[in-house]
């Protein structure tokens, strides 16, 4: 808003821009909520002549004074002496962005413009800008640089066939899984990296939590232990849920605020788990993989946040450090029965490493290019992944993981 001597105070001319989120008309006068760079503008007309020029989802620019009142979205609200259209809306959308009831998911993605003028949908993803800010904020605040790199691969980041082939001139490359093992290498020289990213994964499924492309936000540090990874990340969501709590007014339209944070998040061993699920009759065994129906059976006993530790080696990828017995030095951060992120300590000897891939039955070839800054001194490092359209899920306690994408990708949407 402009204002014509700098100041919002009783009487001061000023200037606004936006488009027309809601009327509502009175006998004597019509109140427009005209939304303003994200933010709602009372405006209040008491022409008539005026008050027809003005519809909803029209972009409209309006001249008035300023009044002061407690009862306007911001403490003041504008009484408008002159109104120019700019565009006006030529169809009327498919829903109304002011209605109680939400239209389906798949009629809102076809027009998501108009969606994302929904309070609640707009909501959603000024939370999500923010969850943004606040981990770059506790990252960098803790060392880490951000880095950016390529989304085009010639092999496979953690193996898997998972892949999105596309053509790289005259041969075949793919869209990257993951950044994992360029932020690793990046750790000779840095020590400490993050990257916030896109991430693509081929799989045959289309669930509530699963998407072809996916934001990342991917950490990776040098001499840090698997324990001391752990503590990062917790800090860092706790960070993240803090700072919004700060700012409660971003959650209004949701009608929801963040999780509730425990003092230390629970640290369960993948072994403590499966004799768990055992005792509740589940037929499990040392070395199954857990199904989502076994991590919502015990998620709804934990609650909240947890962490489950030391995975099988052949549960997780060639590159996690191996411990006895078969285990690793890895851990996957859980909310509920959703996992949020997955990490552990990394494996640094490059002989290590080539036997890792061989026992992963991968192409040691292919990883060439990766083992060989290995040889040069690589410093033991550790990070994680975590999935920020999962976690946004949590913040704003949707069900639906396409409500936190604006424009979401799978099996069967690729437009808009």
């Amino acid at each position: 808003m402009l204002l014509v001597d700098g100041k919002i105070a009783e009487g001061a001319a000023a200037t606004a821009y936006g488009w027309v989120q809601s009327i509502r008309e009175q006998k004597t006068i019509t109140f427009v909520i005209l939304m303003e760079n994200r933010e709602p503008l009372q405006l209040v007309i008491k022409d008539k002549r005026l008050a027809r020029k003005v519809k909803v989802h029209a972009s409209i620019m309006v001249k008035g004074r300023v009044a002061m009142t407690e009862r306007a979205p911001r403490g003041y609200e504008i009484h408008v002496e002159e109104i120019s259209v700019l565009n006006k809306p030529r169809k009327i959308p498919p829903f109304d962005i002011m209605a109680k009831e939400e239209p389906s998911i798949d009629v809102r993605l076809d027009y998501r413009p108009v969606d994302l003028r929904r309070p609640s949908s707009m909501a959603v993803f000024k939370i999500r800008a923010r969850a943004l800010q606040l981990f770059r904020e506790y990252l960098v605040n803790n060392g880490f640089i951000e880095v950016n790199t390529p989304k085009i691969i010639a092999t496979a980041s953690e193996g898997g066939s998972a892949l999105f082939p596309v053509m790289y001139y005259d041969r075949q490359a793919f869209l990257a899984q993951s950044p994992q093992l360029y932020k690793e290498e990046l750790t000779m020289a840095f020590e400490r990296v993050f990257e916030i990213g896109p991430i693509f994964r081929a799989e045959q499924s289309r669930t509530m939590k699963h998407l072809s492309e996916a934001t990342s936000l991917d950490v990776e540090a040098a001499f840090l232990s698997n324990e001391e990874i752990m503590d990062l990340i917790e800090g860092m969501v706790k960070h993240v849920i803090k700072g919004l709590n700060s700012e409660p007014q971003l959650f209004a339209a949701l009608k929801a605020k963040p999780p509730a944070l425990p003092e230390r998040f629970p640290r369960f061993t993948y072994s403590e788990i499966i004799e768990k699920l055992k005792g509740l009759g589940e037929d499990i065994a040392f070395g199954d993989d857990l199904t989502q129906k076994s991590l919502e059976e015990f998620g709804n006993m934990a609650g909240g946040f947890y962490f489950i530790t030391e995975w099988p080696a052949k549960l997780k990828p060639f590159y996690i450090m191996p411990k006895e017995n078969g285990l690793t030095s890895s851990f996957d951060l859980m909310y509920m029965g959703l996992e949020l992120a997955s990490g552990g300590q990394r494996i640094h000897d490059p002989v290590m490493l080539r036997k890792s891939i061989k026992e992963h039955g991968l192409p040691v070839s292919s990883f060439k290019f990766h083992i060989t800054p290995y040889y040069y001194g690589m410093p033991p490092h550790g990070g994680f992944g975590l999935g920020v359209d999962r976690f946004i899920m949590v913040l704003t306690d949707r069900k639906n993981i396409r409500e936190v994408v604006l424009y979401p990708r799978d099996l069967r949407r690729l437009v808009p």
